[in-house]
């Protein structure tokens, strides 16, 4: 009898486990995962050009002499500020103030020769031509004096503006060629530029507003949004490259001329090709891999699908889907194949 008990009540608690098991089960099965979707789409893929360049800023300004010589005085320092109309540098004005004077001395001369030979053609005593020939040499004479006096005036830098010397390259007492910078003047605050230099094989891929990503080794974590504002139109002789001008966003942070960047253009000269983000794939081996497709009822296919080349954040797809099937984006890695889905539809 007591064996008879035993057994009834074993055979009622197996029961009530493995109705337990199933419910747990069932409830498990029951379970769905929020995932985010989209639709396959095609887009112009193409691997990125990659280049370095100096960051400068777009309100610098070169300031240099017309004429060359010895730098007499220099009357400001590096991080200064200067109002406009101030007098920076000038060179030994000794020998352009002779050629000045030299100038005026040959109109003074002209002046008088012209002055001769109208008299002398008003008593018949000189030709028509005689007096043009003087003319014209007063009328020389006169333009030698203004070259004169405006590179006499070139030889001092006067501020064109306020704002502050970012650079003194030149020192007093050196000697400075013609149109050589002096200073480098900051003129307040404004877009950072990034010119790089492209092989001709590059540069003809790149457009104007083709976005592209900047880093500074001074923030070698921050990625700095840029566009392309211009592409010279002929090589530079010195480094036998096409300079490409990046205007930069600054995203907040202290941005100082001189910064070494590295700039990664993407240029949209690829052809159209049908394309998945990244963290769609599963089980990605060498030129293979899974995507989640959605069903209309809410449930997911396993997809194999062949990818091609890599292009940052998205994948070419060669085969396996088509345009505008929707795939799974976020969550593809929890899922399992006929696994059913809830879609977040907040993005």
């Amino acid at each position: 009898m007591k064996n008879y008990i035993l057994l009834t009540t074993a055979i009622a608690f197996l029961a009530i486990s493995c109705g337990k098991k199933q419910d747990t089960k069932k409830e498990e099965t029951d379970e769905t995962l929020t995932v985010e979707v989209q639709p396959v789409s095609k887009k112009s893929l193409s691997e990125p050009i990659i280049a370095s360049g100096v960051l400068s800023s777009k309100s610098e300004m070169k300031l240099a002499f017309k004429t060359g010589g010895m730098i007499r005085r220099v009357y400001v320092q590096e991080g200064q500020f200067v109002k406009e109309g101030q007098l920076l540098a000038e060179l030994d004005l000794s020998e352009i103030d002779a050629q000045v004077r030299q100038a005026k001395l040959g109109l003074e001369k002209s002046e008088r020769d012209l002055e001769r030979v109208k008299k002398l053609y008003a008593d018949e005593a000189a030709t028509l031509t005689n007096v043009q020939d003087a003319t014209t040499g007063y009328d020389v004479a006169k333009q030698s004096v203004q070259v004169a006096e405006f590179n006499q005036k070139l030889s001092r830098i006067y501020a064109p503006t306020s704002g502050r010397i970012l650079r003194k390259i030149s020192e007093q007492g050196e000697l400075i060629t013609p149109f050589a910078p002096a200073f480098i003047l900051g003129t307040g605050e404004s877009a950072y530029l990034v010119n790089v230099g492209l092989a001709d094989r590059d540069v003809v891929k790149v457009k104007l507003g083709d976005a592209a990503t900047v880093y500074l080794d001074a923030y070698p974590d921050e990625p700095f949004h840029a566009r392309v504002t211009q592409i010279a139109q002929t090589v530079n002789p010195a480094t036998g490259t096409f300079e490409v001008e990046l205007q930069l966003t600054p995203n907040g942070k202290k941005l100082i001329s001189g910064f070494v960047a590295k700039a990664e253009i993407s240029s949209a000269k690829g052809a159209a090709t049908l394309s998945v983000p990244i963290e769609a794939l599963v089980e990605a081996d060498k030129d293979k891999a899974f995507v989640f497709t959605l069903n209309p009822n809410q449930t997911v296919n396993k997809t194999p699908v062949r990818i091609g080349h890599i292009f940052g954040s998205n994948v070419a797809i060669t085969s396996g889907i088509t345009e505008g099937t929707q795939i799974i984006t976020k969550g593809a890695n929890f899922l399992t194949d006929k696994a059913k889905v809830k879609i977040n539809h907040n993005e």
